[in-house]
């Protein structure tokens, strides 16, 4: 398995050759293309805290997010991002694998296909807003999300304008972090403490936004640097799995797994 900055490296050629955008585009293929990597791993058996995160989840992929979420209850208890947070700190048990579900952006699919498949499913979740997202064409509306909050859902922030943070001066990025954390609570009512940073990979972001983030209130910081975790793990690099809704799931074991 390469390491992290192996990772990091394969993603940035695969971007400069447009690969990755073009599989992204075409989801499916993209899970087909995984999944025979995905043969010599398993779902998640030992003891583990994962954190599977998902963007849009169109209505034709709502079987599949379905089966996903199934295999991860039938392996552990999912529980909420605060849940999650008291096992970092060792206030909470860990005896096998837990999940900690999460979402991206502002898509009008968390209001129409999501929150009723999650409610259904009695499975909780955090959305991270993308608060320059809220209210355009194709993305939820204020409304939406306390309609969302009211449910009992949490939320989190996800920058203003989804830039990536490492390519900002320091105001810039600053502002992202800041603002956005800002414009939540105010239209919200309630404490954000949680932040995903874009991308998410350790070229997109860096000890600078760890640090103005920490400032700013954040109880925690989301990367997507996959790896499970553990008690005593910094709550400032929490470490999730992205994942498409319409993958297999010998694809969704190429990121969720032992």
């Amino acid at each position: 398995m390469p390491g992290v900055e192996s990772q990091t490296r394969i993603k940035r050629h695969l971007n400069e050759l447009g690969l990755r955008s073009q599989l992204r585009a075409r989801p499916r293929i993209q899970g087909r293309v995984l999944a025979p990597a995905g043969m010599f791993r398993r779902l998640p058996t030992s003891t583990g805290l994962y954190f599977p995160f998902y963007h849009d989840v169109l209505p034709e992929y709502a079987g599949d997010l379905r089966r996903h979420l199934q295999s991860f209850k039938r392996l552990g208890p999912m529980v909420t991002w605060d849940e999650a947070l008291e096992v970092l700190a060792g206030r909470r048990d860990l005896s096998g694998p837990m999940f900690c579900l999460s979402f991206d952006d502002a898509h009008l699919s968390w209001r129409d296909v999501v929150a009723p498949m999650l409610r259904e499913l009695r499975v909780p979740a955090t959305f991270f807003v993308t608060t320059g997202l809220v209210g355009q064409t194709g993305n939820l509306t204020w409304p939406d999300l306390r309609d969302l909050l009211a449910q009992g859902f949490q939320f989190g922030s996800h920058t203003v304008t989804h830039q990536r943070l490492a390519d900002q001066d320091d105001a810039a990025s600053l502002h992202e972090i800041r603002f956005s954390k800002d414009r939540l609570e105010q239209e919200l009512g309630v404490e954000v403490r949680d932040f995903a940073a874009p991308y998410g990979s350790l070229v997109d972001y860096g000890d600078r936004e760890v640090s103005a983030a920490r400032e700013a209130g954040y109880r925690s910081f989301a990367s997507t640097l996959r790896a499970p975790m553990l008690p005593g793990d910094s709550p400032m690099f929490i470490q999730r799995q992205g994942l498409h809704p319409a993958w297999p799931l010998w694809a969704v074991r190429t990121r969720v797994h032992d």
